[in-house]
């Protein structure tokens, strides 16, 4: 698991978002898709070998975390494309953006936590 691959792919979301608010993206987003909070690799990892790790103190935390993000990235998408550009990017400098750095340092937690776990240090 490369966790700064993972963090890179999330914070690269609001670049996406904003160049799709703009006008300046070529890409076809599709707000259903991208409520699916299981696709991406953090996603593929939480709901599949990462439920081994599900008791550290930081998982549920971050999944939690991740499917809101994954939530709020749609509702962006959506409200673009019902017209309502403004209403997009408030969401997505305000609550997008605040819980996209908190989920950014919930990753880096539960990757130390993971790490420790598969040493054999309990985890802080």
């Amino acid at each position: 698991m490369n966790w700064m691959e993972i963090i890179g792919a999330h914070v690269m979301w609001k670049q996406r978002l904003t160049a799709f608010l703009a006008g300046n993206s070529t890409e076809q987003l599709d707000p259903e898709t991208i409520k699916l909070d299981d696709r991406c690799a953090l996603g593929q990892w939480l709901y599949g070998p990462g439920k081994a790790m599900s008791a550290l103190p930081r998982y549920e935390e971050a999944r939690s975390l991740h499917a809101q993000f994954h939530q709020y990235a749609a509702e962006v998408v959506r409200l673009h494309l019902g017209g309502d550009t403004a209403g997009a990017e408030k969401l997505l400098q305000g609550d997008y953006s605040r819980l996209s750095e908190k989920l950014k340092h919930r990753i880096i937690g539960l990757s130390s936590q993971v790490k420790a776990a598969s040493d054999g240090i309990p985890p802080f």
